[in-house]
């Protein structure tokens, strides 16, 4: 004979389970980010501009638009630690949209024979991504060790917007020293050096977070 199955047999084996507090989390992406950037502007210094608090306009635009990314973005990675209902964590796509217009306008620029400063200043531009590149792994270790905490239910996306993410916070980061303003430079190097940290963080985080 088949036993009756009872609920609350399996209700007296479990346990209350505290909710992740966000708060630990955002602390600890902060303070990694703080680092990146003390670590750019102590190894390679920052912009003239910057030193004589006279800002260009083109300097406040990408660092908006790479700030808006990475913060938007992380915001996004870090509640996928706690699945929920709803769809608060989807104004990521609005953010990437918005960054996307960089790339776009520098394709349209390239089309039209003005990526002189890009193609001349080849060597900065792989610098860029170089040390752009270091500075988002360092801001996605905590991202990646708080989804390791969670149970995010989506983790080839948690890689994707990983590496977005760093490489949002990282390019800002590099972008403290950075001296071009040139549209077509920033729209190649910088949306290559964030493509570049979503595809590694699409191979990466996902065999680490699962389940």
């Amino acid at each position: 004979m088949k036993q009756a199955f009872e609920l609350s047999a399996l209700v007296d084996d479990l346990t209350p389970v505290r909710p992740l507090a966000i708060g630990p989390a955002l602390a600890a992406v902060g303070l990694a980010f703080a680092l990146a950037i003390a670590a750019i502007v102590m190894g390679r210094g920052l912009r003239a501009d910057v030193l004589a608090g006279d800002l260009e306009a083109m300097f406040l635009i990408r660092a908006g638009l790479l700030l808006l990314l990475g913060t938007g973005c992380g915001w996004a990675v870090l509640r996928m630690a706690s699945p929920a209902v709803g769809k608060y964590a989807q104004a990521w796509k609005m953010v990437v949209a918005a960054a996307a217009l960089l790339p776009l306008t520098a394709l349209v620029l390239l089309m039209g024979g003005r990526g002189d400063v890009a193609i001349t200043h080849a060597r900065d531009g792989v610098q860029c991504i170089l040390f752009s590149g270091i500075a988002a792994f360092g801001t996605a270790i905590p991202m990646v060790a708080w989804l390791r905490r969670g149970a995010p239910t989506a983790p080839a996306r948690a890689g994707w917007l990983t590496g977005v993410a760093a490489g949002g916070l990282g390019t800002f980061a590099y972008g403290l020293y950075c001296p071009f303003n040139d549209v077509v430079y920033i729209g190649c190097y910088y949306s290559l050096a964030v493509a570049i940290c979503a595809l590694a963080g699409r191979m990466i985080v996902p065999p680490l977070i699962r389940w």
